[in-house]
């Protein structure tokens, strides 16, 4: 049987813990376990205190997910960029890949923060997520 798919793609601001910085690795450490338990994949960025994300699965755990975020103190001014029923998934075989944004040139960084559509910032994620799952083979 298959399932409708969708993806998500969003930006929030972030908000950092009085106790010091925002912990990426902890972030990232819950919502692989999350995302695999609801059959969700994605890519995850952090840059200039802007949370970017592309989300893929099934329009109901998405929109579930959604709410979570939204009502989660580290995120304010949540953004959704768009929102679009898709064929597969661009991250399948990994419930959350977390990018590195510092090779982005100027242009690149302002797209994912700023200026780019969700179609632009899946584009940007998706090929800094295989660069990085690359260089883990």
């Amino acid at each position: 049987m298959t399932y409708p798919l969708e993806r998500v793609v969003y930006r929030s601001d972030a908000v950092a813990p009085a106790e010091g910085p925002i912990d990426l690795s902890a972030i990232f450490a819950t919502s692989v376990r999350n995302n695999a338990r609801s059959r969700l994949t994605g890519a995850l960025a952090l840059h200039d205190g802007v949370f970017v994300q592309v989300l893929e699965g099934e329009p109901a755990a998405l929109s579930a997910l959604m709410d979570m975020i939204t009502a989660d103190d580290r995120h304010r001014n949540v953004r959704v960029l768009a929102r679009w029923p898709i064929q597969s998934q661009l991250f399948l075989g990994s419930a959350m890949v977390q990018t590195d944004t510092r090779s982005l040139s100027h242009y690149a960084a302002k797209v994912v923060v700023q200026t780019g559509s969700g179609a632009q910032v899946t584009g940007v994620l998706a090929e800094l997520a295989s660069a990085r799952l690359t260089s883990l083979i």
